[in-house]
């Protein structure tokens, strides 16, 4: 009788053992089944970016043919006139007249563009032979023929665009044309700005007061500024 009552508690025991290690074979199989679902979330998560960047991608090549599409043998004409006419309103000089070009060269992997400008004899990048100011202005006008030529919201974000611009003619010039743009052409302009005549063409003026907690938009009008303040010569060159 004892030997039995000892196989059997032996039995038991074994049996207790082998339920044990079931149940922690078990919990380390739902821990790994955890582990490997989030993993399989992850994946999901980057196949969805991966599809989302690829459209984007797709995109922003259709972009670029449009682009080479306007940057075409009709188009340079088209910008070159454009992008000129804008320099030309801001930087006005009768005897030298600056002008926007568009140098194109067949290379063996296609075509090849520069942007460059001319004034008198000098002709160069905008920002090598022009400085700032010019490649500003040049950097803007393209935008504003982008919007217009693949018919996007006509809304300009301007962060100090035209720092650059120097002269009170030249900004009063630049300003008209921003005015221009907003009156005759439908565009909205959202500009931040520390140049006061670029500031006086807006409809509505803020400035920031950072004199509480925390800084706050606030209501604001400039005086009018006398024509005759801070005349440097109207050169394309400065910037």
């Amino acid at each position: 009788m004892g030997t039995g009552r000892g196989q059997g508690t032996r039995l038991d025991q074994l049996i207790a053992s082998r339920l044990s290690s079931f149940r922690s074979g078990a919990s380390r199989l739902r821990q790994q089944l955890e582990y490997e679902s989030a993993n399989a979330e992850r994946l999901r998560d980057k196949v969805r970016r991966i599809e989302e960047e690829k459209t984007d991608l797709q995109k922003a090549l259709a972009l670029i043919d449009r682009c080479i599409e306007l940057v075409s043998a009709t188009g340079i004409g088209k910008i070159e006139s454009i992008v000129t006419g804008g320099l030309q309103q801001v930087f006005k000089d009768d005897r030298e007249p600056i002008s926007f070009l568009v140098e194109k060269k067949e290379t063996a992997r296609g075509y090849s563009y520069r942007l460059l400008c001319r004034q008198g004899e000098t002709i160069g990048s905008p920002m090598v032979a022009f400085g700032g100011g010019v490649q500003n202005l040049c950097a803007f006008l393209l935008r504003v023929i982008m919007i217009k030529r693949f018919k996007l919201a006509k809304v300009i974000v301007l962060d100090e665009s035209f720092n650059n611009v120097n002269g009170a003619r030249n900004q009063r010039r630049l300003s008209e044309m921003l005015r221009t743009l907003a009156d005759d052409f439908g565009f909205t302009i959202l500009a931040i700005t520390g140049q006061k005549r670029l500031a006086e063409a807006a409809d509505r003026i803020y400035e920031v007061d950072t004199g509480g907690p925390a800084p706050v938009l606030r209501p604001k009008g400039y005086d009018s500024i006398s024509e005759g303040e801070d005349e440097p010569p109207d050169k394309a060159q400065v910037g």
